[in-house]
């Protein structure tokens, strides 16, 4: 028998998890309910803001959110070209437009220089992604947006606890989208939630979250267009259980990255994307950038050790239908960005099997 293939994403749920669900059911807590408003409250204390709302994912959030500032035909929304397809299509699905901008020339996140050329009399939102944990340029974004009076989304779905000189991020706009899908820090297999710091917009996100409806019961008025994106106390138990592990999680987190930069500094034909850990960034993955990306991912899954391709830059989607074709920094890691094995519960053994199968690699021949 060969070894132990390497997956490239691990994280464990076992028996704590267990033991909340099983004391929900006996409790009969399995829709919304009062294990969803612990959670709640543990994610706003957490993150230092006031409201959090939980939903079924990342792409609901973000999809509340746009509801809740009014964007629908005949709006836009101005998003970076890279990110991954949910950031637009929660927009898309509404009937706007979505306007994109390219990032940043050294890393993938939205260019506040490019910014100010997107804005239209239609703009809506602006929606800043904090792309696998790195911090969006918030200062820059925010004068901009607020000179033309334009409410901001961050887009924090890959960036949970990640953080920018002490501030989480997700937590500086006027509402924070974040994901509790498989691959992240905190998982509910699939969720997610909106941190915001009004009442007023966590009563409206609520609102959406139950069909519009303004209270709890259905004899209570229907005010407004909304959906059935509630969550279940099933799935709060499972992150409930995990809220103590979390800061056990980013060290690990961290570590690995730390690794990976110790044992790959030395290999020209892989670049790493700059990440700030003195500043508080925490990326999910470990990404760096590989010019023969196919050869590369061959070569790493025959070892048994799985490394993934990142997807093409927004613009180069059919459906998104970019009316410009100006992203020379983005399509810099378009078919050049791979991750390497992580996850809170990644063995630094597979970390170190993976950076001697990269080094074996022959690359002087290519």
């Amino acid at each position: 028998m060969g070894a132990t293939p390497i997956r490239g994403w691990q994280i464990e749920v076992g028996t704590p998890e267990i033991d909340r669900i099983s004391a929900g059911i006996q409790a009969r807590q399995i829709s919304q309910g009062p294990l969803t408003e612990q959670l709640e409250e543990a994610l706003a204390a957490r993150l230092g803001v006031a409201h959090v709302v939980c939903t079924t994912s990342g792409t609901s959030a973000l999809m509340m959110s746009y509801l809740a500032l009014g964007v629908g035909p005949g709006s836009e929304v101005i998003i970076p070209d890279r990110t991954w397809v949910a950031t637009a299509n929660a927009a898309l699905l509404l009937g706007a437009k979505v306007r994109l901008v390219d990032v940043e020339p050294s890393r993938p996140v939205m260019d506040p220089d490019r910014l100010l050329a997107a804005i239209t009399p239609r703009t809506r939102a602006i929606i800043p992604v904090h792309l696998n944990g790195h911090a969006a340029s918030m200062e820059a974004i925010l004068a901009v947006a607020e000179q033309h009076g334009i409410p901001v989304v961050e887009d924090a779905c890959q960036a949970f606890l990640s953080r920018h000189h002490g501030r989480p991020l997700g937590t500086a706009g006027r509402m924070g989208c974040f994901s509790m899908g498989l691959a992240k820090l905190l998982t509910t297999g699939q969720g997610g939630f909106i941190a915001c710091h009004d009442t007023a917009d966590r009563d409206t996100l609520r609102r959406i979250r139950n069909q519009g409806l303004s209270g709890s019961s259905l004899d209570e008025n229907i005010t407004m267009l909304g959906g059935n994106f509630k969550f279940t106390d099933i799935q709060a138990a499972v992150g409930l259980a995990q809220m103590d592990r979390l800061d056990a999680r980013i060290v690990r987190q961290r570590t690995i990255q730390e690794h990976y930069l110790a044992g790959l500094q030395h290999l020209p034909q892989l670049q790493t994307i700059p990440v700030n850990l003195a500043t508080g960034e925490i990326p999910l993955r470990a990404e760096y950038l590989v010019d023969e990306r196919a050869a590369f991912v061959q070569h790493m899954r025959l070892r048994g050790i799985e490394v993934n391709p990142h997807p093409v830059s927004l613009h180069q989607f059919p459906h998104l239908m970019a009316e410009s074709q100006d992203f020379p920094h983005s399509l810099r890691y378009s078919g050049r960005v791979v991750t390497l094995p992580s996850g809170p519960d990644q063995p630094l053994e597979n970390v170190a099997q993976t950076i001697d199968a990269i080094h074996s690699l022959r690359w002087q021949r290519r």
